[in-house]
């Protein structure tokens, strides 16, 4: 699992990205939270990643306290 930091929160549209510890960003669907977690634009986080065809992505995403 990669660390980061929630960069960018589209609530309303269910989508962001979280930057990595070494500075790459890693686009998100809303969906892809673990059940029963909410994140904020800021909370650090950790994740898994897959590359897809428009980029890479995060997945089961884990708020974690900072």
């Amino acid at each position: 699992m990669l660390n980061g930091t929630v960069k960018h929160l589209d609530s309303s549209n269910g989508w962001g990205f979280i930057q990595a510890q070494d500075g790459d960003d890693y686009f998100f669907n809303i969906s892809n939270v673990r059940p029963g977690q909410k994140i904020n634009l800021g909370d650090s986080v950790k994740f898994d990643f897959h590359q897809t065809s428009r980029g890479p992505s995060a997945k089961n995403i884990l708020k974690i306290d900072s």
